[in-house]
């Protein structure tokens, strides 16, 4: 029996502990323990929603040139690494946890090691991508459930058949209210009533994406109201689909902003940077996911908003916290 359960979260990028979050709330509302560690940029976020963690070494991978690449290796992200490996084998230890749910190498690592059961938590199947992505990732696969209880995807597409080893869920969102806000009249986030106030497009640029302030030029310049997670008039808040609901559609890079939106059911513009991110919205594009569009361009994500604020058309998802759980518990 599962009685207590801890959630490592990878420390580049916010989307890693973003997803953590409602698989850590879903745990707490079976009467689970948990406890959660990871850190970097996510880390705020776990915090403002009320979670305690201890204060990890991050890593990144950085370099624009192979030499820069070789030389930060070398000097940052082997240091750190192994520092890293060494702190979440520590704290595993303390916590000793019936389950680890992680997305962090370096904790499956350690609870290997520890002989502490664990489940990988990911975004991504081989299926999405050609050799040169595809490869590593069958391979990073087969060592995680060689050492692991199985690999747990967070998918657009939860009803496909599995892979072997692999369990697909719906989208992971941090849920909430559009009705939490404060009593504020200063028309920023909220109305008189404490409601969150509704706005045309909302712009989440993510922390590999670019382009966007010329997005929401345009799309002003038009007459639609817009707004952009991280711009100078936003404040860090502890869950976004109150804010993905508010708006008739959402432009945003990543998966977990892309969970969060079509949970609330708004639609969704894609604007991808990364390989990962461009493999997730292909698919999309190619399955004609109701509600869900791949933008190529500045152009093209202005005119695809456009489209959707003009249109009928939503995506209809449950958060998938729920089959997450049961998948963990129920094995």
């Amino acid at each position: 029996m599962v009685e207590s359960v801890a959630i490592v979260y990878w420390c580049d990028g916010a989307g890693h502990a973003a997803r953590s979050i409602p698989v850590a709330k879903e745990f707490e509302s079976r009467g689970i323990d948990v406890s959660i560690a990871g850190g970097g940029q996510g880390a705020r976020f776990v915090e403002m929603n009320g979670f305690d963690q201890p204060d990890l070494t991050t890593v990144s991978v950085e370099g624009s040139t192979p030499r820069a690449f070789l030389e930060h290796t070398l000097f940052d992200l082997a240091p750190s690494a192994v520092k890293r490996t060494r702190e979440i084998h520590q704290w595993l230890k303390r916590e000793d946890p019936d389950v680890l749910v992680t997305d962090d190498v370096f904790a499956g690592l350690s609870a290997a090691a520890q002989g502490i059961d664990f489940y990988r938590i990911d975004h991504l199947t081989p299926d999405l991508f050609g050799p040169v992505w595809g490869t590593p990732l069958r391979i990073y696969n087969a060592a995680s459930l060689l050492f692991g209880e199985g690999i747990l995807v967070t998918s657009l597409w939860p009803d496909e058949p599995d892979p072997t080893g692999i369990t697909r869920v719906g989208p992971l969102a941090q849920e909430g209210d559009r009705g939490d806000g404060d009593d504020v009249d200063d028309g920023s986030d909220f109305g008189s009533a404490g409601e969150i106030d509704e706005y045309d497009v909302l712009i989440n640029p993510g922390t590999h994406g670019e382009g966007f302030d010329e997005i929401r030029s345009r799309l002003e310049a038009d007459g639609y109201t817009v707004r952009t997670v991280g711009d100078d008039d936003w404040e860090t808040k502890p869950t976004m689909t109150p804010y993905t609901e508010a708006a008739d559609v959402v432009i945003c890079t990543g998966f977990s902003s892309i969970a969060d939106t079509v949970v609330a059911g708004t639609p969704c513009v894609i604007y991808p940077f990364l390989p990962f991110q461009k493999a997730i919205a292909e698919r999309a594009e190619r399955e004609g996911n109701e509600g869900i569009a791949r933008a190529a361009s500045v152009p093209d994500a202005v005119l695809k908003a456009k489209r959707f604020c003009e249109s009928d058309e939503s995506p209809d998802y449950e958060n998938g916290a729920p089959e997450f759980v049961d998948a963990v518990l129920d094995a």
